[in-house]
């Protein structure tokens, strides 16, 4: 990330610039958020040296500025960028800094986009279930130059990694390519089946250490060649997905079919993922059953993916007047004993209220409890993400 400074002057300058072109519109938005969290010591267990928790014991408070601009050109295309500023934090008096940003060019039927931006495989494919080799990198703070179209139905997209996230360039230290890891991807509707295709080759990052550092700035980027396929079908109200993919670098493959069915106003999904390869070829099974009427919103969670039993349930029901309240619960059981110093196994509950206060402002109070920790809880508790322990926040969104 680069410090900006953005003054006042630059400001009223953008606005200035959108005054005089009827083509041209300046956006912007932003959010601030005040807060106190009483972690409660946890976890006292604690003996890894990564940090678990979040950032956030006492008070706490951030705000951040949104900015997007968009151009009419004369050829009819829509040219523009969008930008992510971090205003202020707890060091108050911090340089603006730049939290992510996207050029974007864009038609009816084609857009390219340079900067923060998802691939290609990631952004258009779509699995069955939890399948352990369709783990096509996900975008983190990499630049990313992607371009995508749409045609007769189907929409294609190709990308190239450009730096990692630290925003060190594929070509710097001990390599030479000026992009990495070609990521193609298609999905498109034929009478009842939609099919999908994602393909992303092998991350030059895999055999040996260079400046350009991919994995190691983002874990979800993944530098495995992998390819998969899937079709979806709508079937007697039902939706039905199966998919295949196959990690040709780690040599795990994974076949699955994801049913969905709704019924009133309960939703049934499953799903069944066979694994082949890899250290552990047990199956990955799961349920999910969401209710959904009026104010009341539950949804029941169960899944045993690679001999880990996970069990959840999230509840929420609208008072009224702009009131929730909120209650969940997580269970774990695995045999594989701690990660990071903290157990692996254990139950993670929470109870919270959220009031509107109107014109985008809201209040949330909350209490979690965690029992797991490092990969699997870590300082975030059930579906809405809640700090461990007492939080009373107030947030604002413009």
């Amino acid at each position: 990330m680069k410090s900006i400074l953005l003054t006042t002057t630059a400001i009223v300058a953008f606005a200035g610039v959108a005054a005089a072109d009827s083509n041209a519109n300046v956006t912007f938005g932003g959010d601030a958020t005040i807060g106190y969290n009483d972690d409660d010591g946890f976890p006292a267990s604690y003996t890894g040296t990564d940090t678990v928790l979040g950032d956030n014991d006492g008070f706490y408070w951030e705000a951040d500025l949104d900015v997007t601009l968009s151009q009419t050109l004369d050829n009819g295309l829509t040219a523009g960028a969008s930008f992510e500023f971090d205003i202020v934090d707890e060091s108050n008096g911090q340089d603006t800094v730049s939290d992510g940003w996207t050029l974007f060019l864009m038609s009816e039927t084609a857009g390219l986009y340079w900067g923060d931006t998802a691939f290609a495989a990631e952004s258009l494919w779509s699995s069955a279930g939890d399948m352990e080799a369709d783990g096509f990198s996900e975008q983190d703070g990499e630049n990313v130059l992607r371009g995508e179209v749409s045609i007769a139905g189907i929409d294609a997209a190709v990308s190239y990694a450009l730096s990692d996230a630290a925003g060190n360039a594929t070509d710097s230290g001990a390599f030479t390519e000026e992009v990495d890891q070609l990521s193609v991807a298609a999905s498109g509707t034929f009478g009842m089946v939609t099919l999908g295709v994602a393909y992303q080759e092998e991350s030059i990052a895999i055999g040996g250490p260079s400046t350009y550092d991919p994995n190691g700035e983002n874990g979800d980027f993944n530098l495995s060649e992998i390819f998969g396929i899937s079709a979806g079908v709508a079937v007697g109200g039902a939706d039905i997905t199966v998919a295949y993919a196959d990690n040709s670098t780690a040599d795990t493959q994974s076949t699955g079919i994801k049913v969905a069915y709704p019924f009133g106003p309960v939703t049934a999904t499953a799903y069944y993922v066979d694994e082949q390869g890899g250290t552990n070829e047990d199956p990955n099974v799961g349920v999910n059953v969401a209710y959904s009427d009026g104010p009341i919103a539950v949804a029941l969670d169960w899944q045993d993916d690679q001999g880990v039993n996970k069990v959840g349930i999230d509840g929420s029901y609208e008072v009224g007047n702009g009131l929730t309240v909120l209650a969940g619960m997580y269970d774990q059981s695995d045999d594989a004993g701690t990660t990071d110093g903290m157990p692996n196994e254990g139950t993670d509950f929470y109870v919270a209220a959220t009031y509107d206060l109107g014109g985008g402002a809201s209040l949330l109070v909350s209490y979690a409890d965690a029992e797991t920790g490092g990969a699997i809880g870590d300082d975030e508790v059930g579906g809405p993400d809640y700090q461990v322990g007492t939080t009373v926040e107030v947030s604002f969104a413009f």
